[in-house]
């Protein structure tokens, strides 16, 4: 059986091992295991031959296919090292960006990936500023900063229900500042404002409601940002 297999898989693909052309198309037909395999003994036997650069971008890309992030890292990582003057070098600067990003998993997960991500991303547009692939890098760093956004609203949460207002307002207050590109913060502002009530900071309440209604006045928070800052008034009234 093993033996008609690999009949079969010649038979789909007639380029000689060990040549580019034969790891091209099987990345072409969508077989990325077998064509990381054929591009890797391309890439090992011709180190010098003119199409390695690609058949090493192609080969990291057989990784993304496959959702091999960790191994697609490490392979465009290899490529702007080893071939720094290649066509292929800008996609392969994006696209590290791309797989540190899917590597990250759900908010309640560590997300130290995510600031690895930013950094890329961050070093991409510095260094290809007019890049065609520059809006989908400004994307993913506003993708990022949701996702830490996310995961200092959560860390505050807890620290609310701990009783530990002094300590959410804090986190809240560093997320305002690290996170500015995200587009979650009049829930940051809100949450602020709630904490600080609770732990005798109505300056900071205050302050923090007024934010929300003045940079984002179309938010669905603003009316309790608004009825926050009447019940406040109200206090200091009586």
């Amino acid at each position: 059986m093993l033996a008609l297999g690999l009949l079969g898989c010649a038979a789909s693909n007639h380029f000689p091992v060990g040549s580019y052309e034969r790891g091209a198309l099987f990345n072409e037909q969508g077989k990325h295991q077998e064509a990381v395999q054929a591009l890797d003994a391309f890439i090992r036997t011709s180190p010098t031959d003119s199409l390695v650069a690609r058949a090493q971008y192609l080969k990291a890309l057989s990784y993304m296919k496959m959702k091999e992030y960790p191994m697609a890292a490490v392979e465009l990582r290899i490529l702007c090292k080893d071939y720094p003057t290649s066509e292929y070098v800008e996609e392969a600067e994006f696209l590290q960006g791309v797989a540190d990003f899917e590597q990250v998993g759900k908010v309640q997960r560590d997300i130290g990936g995510a600031f690895e991500a930013r950094d890329q991303f961050h070093r991409f547009l510095k260094l290809y500023p007019a890049s065609r692939r520059a809006e989908e890098a400004r994307e993913y760093l506003r993708r990022i900063a949701d996702l830490v956004v996310r995961k200092r609203l959560a860390q505050a949460r807890v620290y609310g229900h701990l009783g530990q207002h002094d300590a959410a307002v804090i986190v809240l207050g560093t997320t305002l500042e690290q996170e500015r590109d995200s587009q979650l913060l009049d829930r940051v502002l809100l949450l602020r404002g709630e904490e600080a009530e609770k732990a005798g900071e109505p300056d900071v309440a205050r302050e923090s409601y007024q934010r929300l209604l003045d940079d984002y006045p179309q938010s669905k928070l603003a009316g309790e940002a608004r009825e926050a800052l009447e019940r406040l008034r109200d206090a200091d009234a009586s």
